[in-house]
């Protein structure tokens, strides 16, 4: 590998881990890292995917919510098919799967990122926050997760927000939440 320049000069805003059971893992966030409160968002849809340059279909679910500055994903695979996730992790094995930023240009930040020597895992469309488009890189070898990169959207940081502002003096009650 060539010597490796900046991966990123924007902030991250998430961290995904790979889990099981999303409504368990929130659980297990909220009393051993003081994270949430948790929202679920079953089988998401994602329209125009692609997985590692060809169409595919995945049938995942998140649980989101708030860890100080970041925001925490638990990413539950419901399908068998071929996945960055199960690249990583087999069913009942979970951990780090992905630390997410956003971009003004995601197709200059793909080229940036192909040139650093980081293939493209997946691209796709989310309907739910406008058609905003977002993108996985294989970045493993760097520092043994991938990276996920949106393009800048309002409804989805207008989502971020909810679920940082739902966290701003949260005491506990109600931790994992249907949005």
């Amino acid at each position: 590998m060539k010597e490796l320049d900046t991966i990123t000069p924007h902030p991250i805003v998430q961290m995904c881990w790979v889990v099981d059971d999303m409504e368990t893992a929130a659980l297990q966030w909220v009393k051993t890292m003081q994270a949430g409160p948790f929202f679920l968002l079953p089988h998401i849809q994602l329209d125009d995917l692609t997985y590692r340059g060809k169409p595919a279909t995945l049938d995942q679910s998140s649980a989101v919510g708030q860890w100080g500055t970041v925001q925490v994903e638990l990413f539950q695979q419901h399908c068998h098919n071929p996945s960055g996730a199960r690249e990583m992790f087999a069913p009942g094995q979970s951990g780090l799967q992905h630390i997410t930023w956003f971009v003004d240009d995601i197709d200059a930040e793909t080229r940036r990122l192909n040139a650093l020597g980081f293939d493209t895992v997946m691209t796709c469309r989310l309907p739910a926050v406008g058609g905003l488009r977002l993108a996985w890189y294989d970045t493993r070898k760097v520092f043994g997760a991938m990276v996920e990169v949106y393009e800048e959207g309002d409804l989805m940081r207008r989502f971020y927000k909810r679920i940082a502002n739902a966290a701003e003096g949260w005491t506990g009650e109600n931790p994992v939440r249907s949005l």
